[in-house]
């Protein structure tokens, strides 16, 4: 069996149709947020065009023996399949399978993080809209926020989040990620 570590720096070999649908985001409590001014991209793009993304920057650093505990972890491939990303649930699931769970497979222990769809954002005060997807880790009874994720389909654009100068789209979106 693989581990999470092979698994992570593997390309999918399942086929991907992208019909390049956009979903917009306007969202009335979002708009209580300001314009971001700052931003801290992590990620560049490359002469060929690639895009390389470093999370490390944004989450605290692994701990001594950490990282090798976590991608020696067995972890199983997503299974042989063709993906049409035609809607949001599309992007989620494709997501799900072949990026989050094999990371996951890294985070089942030591301690455990636990993913859950569709759920209410794990803060202190109550609200009324849910996110598509959190990630939390349980100390005592307790959960506490590790990620937050909202799907979209092909709604970044990359060129204005490089260049620190969001337009209109971008504005909304970075109110919602902010919220």
């Amino acid at each position: 069996m693989p581990s999470t570590g092979e698994l992570i720096l593997q390309h999918s070999l399942n086929i991907l149709d992208n019909p390049k649908y956009v979903s917009y985001t306007d969202k009335s409590w979002a708009r209580a947020y300001e314009p971001m001014q700052s931003l801290s991209v992590h990620s560049v793009v490359d002469q060929e065009g690639i895009s390389h993304a470093t999370f490390d920057p944004a989450f605290l650093p692994l701990c001594e023996d950490e990282e090798e505990k976590r991608v020696s972890e067995p972890a199983h491939p997503p299974n042989n399949r063709f993906w049409r990303l035609e809607s949001e649930s599309d992007v989620e699931h494709w997501w799900h399978t072949e990026i989050s769970d094999i990371v996951l497979s890294a985070w089942a222990q030591f301690p455990a993080i636990v993913q859950t769809c569709h759920t209410k954002p794990l803060r202190d005060v109550n609200i009324s809209e849910n996110v598509d997807s959190t990630y939390g880790v349980y100390i005592g009874n307790q959960r506490f926020p590790v990620a937050i994720g909202e799907m979209k389909r092909n709604l970044i654009n990359d060129r204005e989040w490089q260049s620190g100068n969001l337009g209109t789209a971008q504005q909304k979106l970075a109110r919602e990620l902010r919220g």
